[in-house]
């Protein structure tokens, strides 16, 4: 008895449903209808299409690395507490101005410095990156993170190499 009841309710649920359902369709169908009005020379009048476009200019800006191995940076092997630096050139290759707002290194032995003015579309900039070695040992694989006004809005530039520790 109790399952017939459940199945009962259950049936008449799904016909209010529908019966909603065939509502919105008939509503809709007799809204598209009263939109393809008649002009009074008798001609089919289309209904007016309000559309927005959306132009994000690809980003506006756009990273182009120049520098010998683009965005990696491999200091080769150099000993434990050496601190090499190096020098990622870039050119903006996009059509609005390149604003920086931060560069980060993965860890704090990574320091990035970075332009704080705004380069122009075809102007150059550079991020120099330091590398601090010391109580560093063997392979290293790191980071700097930039954000800027790019589409992504972030790029990775990496700093790879190997530090031998002297006995």
């Amino acid at each position: 008895m109790k399952n017939l009841i459940v199945l009962s309710f259950s049936i008449l649920l799904l016909l209010i449903s529908c019966q909603d359902a065939s509502k919105k369709i008939k509503d809709n169908q007799q809204t598209t209808i009263t939109q393809n009005q008649t002009t009074t020379k008798g001609e089919q009048k289309k209904p007016e299409i309000n559309a927005q476009i959306i132009d994000d200019n690809n980003g506006g800006a756009a990273f182009n690395f120049t520098n010998n191995g683009g965005k990696v940076w491999d200091f080769g092997t150099i000993q434990q507490g050496d601190e090499p630096a190096f020098t990622f050139t870039f050119q903006n290759t996009g059509n609005e101005p390149m604003i920086i707002s931060n560069a980060k290194g993965s860890c704090g032995c990574t320091v990035p410095q970075w332009p704080k003015e705004p380069i122009a579309p075809g102007g150059t900039g550079e991020i120099n990156v330091k590398f601090n070695s010391k109580n560093k040992k063997g392979a290293q694989n790191k980071t700097v993170t930039l954000t800027a006004n790019t589409t992504p809005p972030t790029t990775k530039l990496r700093v790879t190499g190997t530090i031998e520790v002297s006995e």
